[in-house]
C-alpha cells in the first residue's frame, strides 16, 4: 500500500481534484458517480503495478486527468477511468452497467474492443488500414477520445519499457496511426505530444540536433516573429483594418518531415516560421497578396492559389513564398474566416488529402468535424452532442481481419467471397467454406467492422455461376468473370472438337497432327482451340474445315457433311460418334455426361456391344485385366451438347443430419437449371448422413457447377460422383 500513498502524495490526483476540474466547464457533475468509479477501478486495479513501477491504477486516472483537460463530458471521464477495467481485470461489462448505467458501459465496451485490434508491429498500408478500422470500429467517438488519451498516457511513460524494440514499434504504430488519429478530429495538443514523443524514440539522434538547432531560433523567435507580424499587419492593413495575422515557428517534427519529403537541408526550408492572415473577403486576399508581392521577393514556384481551384476536399487558401522582413524566408497562408474554419476544423477529408492525395467528401463528414472541433473548443451542448455522435467518416468502410491478423478494406455490404478474393483471386476463386469470428458461414455472408475471417481452399474447387450474385467488389467480380468466361470457352472447345471428331469419323478418315496444323493455320486460327471454339458458336463451319482439308489433297465430297447432322430427343440416349444407342450397354459406376473423357470397353465375344465409362473410371483398368475386352477412344456427337438434352449422372453427398437439410440440397440443384430424378438415404453416423442423388444435367460444365454450389453450403461436408449407396 505504501507505492499508492507514495503515488498519491507524488501525483495529488484525487477524486475531488477530478470533480473541481470537470465542473469548470460543465453544470453536470454528479460526485457520487465519480467517487464511485475511483473506488471501482481502485479495487478491482488492485496491486497491479506498471513498468514504472507505479500502480497500474496511476495509468486510467492520468487517462481520466487527459479527458478532463480537453473538456470532456463526465461519461468519458467515468469511462477513463473504468477503460482498463474490463480487459486488465475480472469486472465485465455487465457490472459497469449495473453500476454506472449503459451507456458509459457501452462506451468502455468500445474501448475494450478497440484494444483488441492494437498491433506493434504495422506499417505502411497496414497502418492506414488500422487507422480506418478504429475509426469506423467506434460507434461513438468519445470511445476514440479515450483511446487517444490511453495511448497519450502510455507515451508518457514509454521510456519505463526496458526492450528498445518494444519501444520503437510502439513509437511507429503512435506515429503512423494515432497521431494522426487526433489530427484528424482536431486534438492537436495531443497529435503534437503524440508525435514529438514518437519522434524522439525513434530518430533521437535527429531530434536532438533539431532541438538544438531551433533553440536558438526559439530564444528570439518571439522578436522575430512579433516584428515579421508587424510588419504583415501594415501591408493587409493598407488592403483592410479587418483582417487578424497570427505566426509560429514550427515543431521538430514539423520540420524534419518537411525536410524528408523535400529532401532538402535545414537551411533550405523555406517555412520554419508560418504565418497566416486572416481576410474579410476573398477579394481582400488577393488584394493583401499583391501587396506582399510588390514588397517582398517571390520565392520562385512556391505560389499556390487553391482559392480560384480548391482542393478536392473544398480547401481553400493563398500559399505563398517570400524573402520578407529581416530578410527571413518566410511562407504565408492568407484566406477568409470561412475558409480557415473549413480548413483547420470542418473538413474530415483534409487529413486524408494530405497523406493521400485528394479525395472525394460528402457534405456530412464536413459537417461531422466542423461540429465537433467546435463543441471540443466551446463546452456549451457537450453532453447532448456526444452522446449521439458516431465516426461516419468511414461509413463506406468496413475492416476486417485475417486470422495471422492482416487488416483488409471493403466497401460495406462485402461478403466473405469478396473478403477472399481481396486476398488474392486464387482463394476467391478456390475458396470452399469460411468461418466469420470462429463460426461456419455460407459464402454470401455479409461481414461487419472487426469481423475475423478464415477462408479455407482446396484448388480442385472452382465457384459457380450464382457466386456473381455474391459479391460486390471490382476484383471479386472481375476474377469470377475471368474464370467463369473459362468455363464457357471450355465449354464451346468441347462441342466444337466433338464436331469435328463427329465429322471426320464418320467418313473413317484420320487428321494427322500436321495436316491439323494446316487447317488452322489455313483457316487462320491462332490455334486448335480457337478453331473448336469457333466452330461451336457457328463463326466456322465444317465445311470450311472440309474444304481446307481438301486442299492436302484429299478426294472427298461436300455432300458427305449432310451425314453428320445427327439429332436426338431422349434425354438418357449418349450421342456417342460411329456408335449406335442400341449398342450402349448400361453401367452402374461413373455415369458419364457430355464434356466427360470417355472411352469405350467392347467385349470381343462378337456381339458388338460396349460401355461407355469416363476414362479415369476405376472398371476401366479392371476389366482390361481379362483378354476378352477392348478400349476405344471415344467422341461425343454434337448433338450431345444440345441445350434441351438432359443426362442421367449420380452423386454422392455428405450432409450434416438436420431437418430442412434435403429441401436445401434439392433447391440449390432445381437452382442451376438441373434435376433430381432420384434419391436414396444411406448410412447416418456422428450427425451426418450419406444421400445417393440421381441428376438430370446438360453437360459436366454445369455439373461442375452444382458440385461447386453443394459444396460451398455449410451444412454439406462432401460431394463427389462416386456411388456410395
Amino acid at each position: 500500500m505504501g507505492s499508492f500513498l507514495q503515488y498519491f502524495e507524488r501525483k495529488l490526483i484525487t477524486p475531488q481534484a477530478l470533480i473541481a476540474g470537470i465542473k469548470e466547464y460543465s453544470k453536470t457533475v454528479d460526485e457520487s458517480l465519480i467517487q464511485k468509479a475511483f473506488v471501482f477501478a481502485l479495487e478491482h486495479h488492485g496491486t497491479q503495478l506498471r513498468e514504472s513501477g507505479d500502480p497500474f491504477f496511476s495509468h486510467p486516472l492520468e487517462v481520466a486527468e487527459i479527458l478532463m483537460g480537453l473538456k470532456m463530458d463526465q461519461e468519458t471521464v467515468i469511462a477513463g477511468i473504468l477503460h482498463d477495467t474490463v480487459e486488465d481485470t475480472s469486472a465485465t461489462i455487465q457490472n459497469l452497467e449495473e453500476l454506472f448505467g449503459a451507456r458509459i458501459a457501452k462506451i468502455v465496451d468500445g474501448v475494450t474492443k478497440l484494444s483488441r485490434f492494437e498491433s506493434s508491429s504495422i506499417s505502411g498500408k497496414q497502418a492506414e488500414n488500422f487507422k480506418k478500422l478504429l475509426l469506423a470500429a467506434a460507434s461513438d467517438i468519445r470511445i476514440l477520445i479515450i483511446k487517444l488519451a490511453d495511448r497519450l498516457h502510455n507515451m508518457r511513460t514509454l521510456k519505463f519499457k526496458k526492450k528498445k524494440e518494444k519501444r520503437r514499434a510502439i513509437a511507429r504504430e503512435t506515429l503512423d496511426v494515432y497521431a494522426s488519429l487526433a489530427e484528424r478530429i482536431g486534438i492537436t495538443s495531443i497529435k503534437d505530444e503524440l508525435q514529438d514523443i514518437a519522434f524522439q524514440e525513434l530518430y533521437p539522434e535527429i531530434y536532438s540536433s533539431l532541438k538544438s538547432r531551433l533553440q536558438t531560433i526559439y530564444e528570439s523567435s518571439e522578436q522575430i516573429i512579433n516584428t515579421i507580424t508587424s510588419e504583415l499587419y501594415k501591408l493587409a492593413h493598407e488592403v483592410s483594418e479587418d483582417c487578424s495575422i497570427s505566426g509560429r515557428v514550427k515543431s521538430p517534427y514539423s520540420i524534419w518531415t518537411k525536410m524528408n519529403v523535400r529532401n532538402i537541408s535545414f537551411e533550405q526550408l523555406s517555412d520554419i516560421m508560418a504565418f497566416r492572415i486572416i481576410a474579410a473577403s476573398t477579394q481582400q486576399c488577393y488584394q493583401i497578396l499583391g501587396n506582399i508581392h510588390k514588397n517582398y521577393l517571390v520565392v520562385p514556384g512556391r505560389f499556390r492559389d487553391y482559392i480560384s481551384a480548391p482542393k478536392n476536399n473544398s480547401y481553400q487558401s493563398l500559399h505563398t513564398c517570400v524573402i520578407g522582413p529581416l530578410n527571413k524566408r518566410i511562407e504565408i497562408q492568407i484566406r477568409t474566416k470561412e475558409m480557415h474554419e473549413v480548413a483547420e476544423y470542418g473538413i474530415a477529408a483534409h487529413w486524408n488529402y494530405k497523406e493521400h492525395g485528394p479525395k472525394s467528401n460528402k457534405d456530412g463528414e464536413q459537417q461531422w468535424l466542423k461540429n465537433l472541433v467546435k463543441i471540443l473548443e466551446n463546452t456549451s451542448g457537450i453532453e447532448e452532442f456526444l452522446e449521439d455522435s458516431k465516426t461516419e467518416i468511414l461509413s463506406d468502410y468496413i475492416f476486417c481481419l485475417t486470422p495471422k491478423g492482416l487488416l483488409i478494406s471493403l466497401p460495406v455490404g462485402s461478403t466473405v467471397l469478396d473478403f477472399a478474393f481481396a486476398i488474392h483471386s486464387d482463394v476467391g476463386i478456390h475458396a470452399v467454406s469460411a468461418k466469420v469470428n470462429g463460426n461456419t458461414v455460407p459464402m454470401n455472408t455479409a461481414l461487419t467492422n472487426g469481423d475475423q475471417v478464415d477462408i479455407a481452399t482446396d484448388p480442385n474447387h472452382f465457384p459457380s455461376p450464382h457466386w456473381q450474385d455474391y459479391v460486390i467488389t471490382i476484383k471479386a467480380k472481375t476474377g469470377l468473370r475471368k474464370i467463369l468466361n473459362g468455363f464457357e470457352k471450355e465449354k464451346l472447345k468441347m462441342i466444337g472438337k466433338s464436331m469435328f471428331d463427329d465429322f471426320f469419323k464418320r467418313i473413317n478418315r484420320t487428321v494427322t497432327e500436321e495436316e491439323m496444323k494446316f487447317i488452322i493455320g489455313d483457316l487462320k486460327f491462332d490455334n486448335a482451340n480457337a478453331m473448336f471454339q469457333a466452330l461451336s458458336n457457328g463463326i466456322l463451319h465444317m465445311k470450311d474445315v472440309l474444304l481446307s482439308y481438301k486442299k492436302l489433297g484429299h478426294n472427298i465430297e461436300l455432300e458427305t457433311l449432310a451425314d453428320s447432322n445427327e439429332t436426338t430427343s431422349n434425354k438418357y440416349v449418349l450421342p456417342i460418334v460411329g456408335i449406335k444407342e442400341a449398342n450402349l450397354i448400361p453401367v452402374t459406376c461413373c455415369f458419364p455426361v457430355p464434356g466427360d473423357k470417355i472411352v469405350g470397353l467392347r467385349s470381343n465375344d462378337g456381339n458388338g456391344c460396349m460401355e461407355i465409362h469416363i476414362k479415369e473410371c476405376e472398371e476401366v483398368s479392371r476389366k482390361l485385366l481379362g483378354d476378352n475386352t477392348t478400349l476405344l477412344e471415344l467422341a461425343w456427337a454434337r448433338s450431345a451438347f444440345d441445350d434441351k438434352n438432359r443426362y442421367l449422372t449420380k452423386l454422392a453427398v455428405t450432409t450434416i443430419y438436420e431437418p430442412g437439410n434435403l429441401s436445401k440440397i434439392a433447391d440449390i440443384i432445381e437452382s442451376m437449371g438441373a434435376g433430381i430424378a432420384n434419391l436414396k438415404i444411406g448410412e447416418k453416423f456422428e450427425g451426418f448422413v450419406r444421400l445417393q442423388l440421381e441428376v438430370e444435367v446438360q453437360n459436366v460444365a454445369q455439373l461442375t457447377m452444382i458440385i461447386s454450389k453443394l459444396n460451398e453450403a455449410s451444412f454439406v461436408h462432401e460431394v463427389s460422383r462416386r456411388c456410395i449407396v
